[in-house]
């Protein structure tokens, strides 16, 4: 644990009552404790804006910048897995950096071309382009109108 983070008030779920839950997390609203640990690493005003489940994790687009969470596992040995310990944030990306929001979707490409449809973003940043693979399966778990809204979502004004 950072030094910093006992240092500032944590933040609870509630920083998710205006959030826009997109894709397959549309049902995360309903564990308040989950949100929790999400909110444990925002900034005291830092807003969230949306919240998507992507493939192995879960991406937050706040007022301020992207961040992308996987769960935190404590590990004993290569498979005994002893306990979940929350969510700790793989990637982090300001959201000033993003000039563009693009989306790919199609097949699976190689060996994984059995798991069906990949559903990714695509973002043009200033260290240039990012990927988060949102889906893959039979099918995109983000319909367009929602892809449009966390494109607007990212690419809207930014805190000051």
């Amino acid at each position: 644990m950072s030094p910093g983070l006992l240092d500032r008030p944590v933040r609870s779920a509630d920083a998710f009552d205006d959030t826009l839950f997109l894709g397959l997390a549309r049902n995360s609203k309903r564990d308040p404790y989950r949100l929790s640990l999400f909110a444990q690493h925002l900034e005291a005003d830092e807003r969230p804006l949306a919240f998507v489940a992507i493939h192995g994790g879960t991406l937050v687009v706040t007022d301020r910048r992207l961040l992308e969470f996987r769960a935190h596992l404590e590990v004993h040995g290569a498979w005994n897995v002893k306990e979940f310990q929350g969510y700790e944030v793989r990637r982090e990306i300001p959201r000033a950096d993003v000039s563009r929001v693009d989306r790919r979707v199609g097949p699976a490409a190689g060996a994984l071309a059995s798991a069906g449809i990949e559903d990714a973003l695509i973002l043009v940043t200033d260290r240039g382009p990012q990927e988060f693979l949102v889906s893959r399966g039979p099918e995109p778990t983000l319909p367009p109108s929602e892809f449009e809204s966390l494109r607007d979502a990212i690419l809207g004004p930014h805190a000051k």
